[in-house]
């Protein structure tokens, strides 16, 4: 992929990104912060995992890093952990957002931790490299735990979907993340399941905010077992599966 060839267009809609490539929010406003713990660590069984501390180490593998919403929510449930395992958070994006866009999410929930002028330039300046290079693709940043040895090390590689999956390793826990089916049918194609199957383990977990029966089927057919569960809010269902 030429990183160069096709950039976001993104228009702000009361403070929220919407794309217009897509035609989907990034986020929602109300309620986007508690949706994605709710979709995703709780969906994905991530703190009752990481109490029992089968492990020392966790990977998480999320389809796409967007304005980095799911990683905030997941390190600052991680870092009020009193003793956790370490965590290592693989994303991907093929359309990396500028620094007005990764701000708003600032504005829509003032008082969280989430993007500071140190983590916004490393951002900028990892695809700023992409975009010359497209081979440096990788944007790592590795955090410590403020009461523990860990450290949760995070991985945004740029680029399309089926070749940033061929770098990721065996992953925990999915966060399938990447615009609704319809509107994004590549990140949620034959190809990009079925890579997903392949960097997973017996006991993989995954959540989607998405009940398409398609999706359901698919992922069924790879070997997952797929239950639908209530959505958050107002949505009606959603995903949650295991690998078998």
């Amino acid at each position: 992929m030429d990183p160069n060839r096709d950039q976001p267009e993104i228009e702000l809609k009361e403070g929220v990104p919407i794309s217009l490539k897509f035609g989907d929010l990034y986020f929602s406003k109300e309620g986007g912060w508690e949706e994605s713990k709710y979709v995703f660590l709780e969906g994905n069984r991530i703190p009752e995992s990481l109490a029992k501390g089968l492990k020392s180490q966790y990977t998480i593998g999320e389809l796409g890093f967007g304005t980095g919403l799911n990683f905030f929510v997941t390190l600052a449930f991680w870092s009020n952990l009193p003793n956790p395992p370490g965590l290592h958070f693989y994303s991907l994006e093929g359309f990396p957002l500028p620094r007005e866009i990764l701000q708003s999410l600032n504005l829509s929930f003032p008082g969280k931790p989430l993007w500071n002028e140190n983590l916004l330039g490393g951002y900028e300046n990892a695809y700023e490299r992409w975009e010359k290079n497209p081979l440096e693709r990788i944007w790592k940043l590795v955090i410590p735990h403020p009461h523990s040895p860990r450290s949760f090390t995070l991985e945004v590689l740029f680029g399309d979907v089926s070749d940033c999956l061929d770098h990721f390793p065996s992953i925990d826990f999915w966060y399938l993340d990447g615009f609704s089916p319809k509107k994004n049918p590549r990140m949620w194609s034959d190809e990009t399941l079925s890579k997903i199957k392949t960097h997973s383990h017996v006991g993989t977990r995954l959540a989607t905010f998405t009940a398409a029966g398609f999706i359901r089927r698919n992922l069924e057919g790879l070997g997952f077992m797929i239950e639908k569960q209530k959505g958050f809010g107002k949505k009606r269902e959603m995903l949650t599966g295991v690998f078998l």
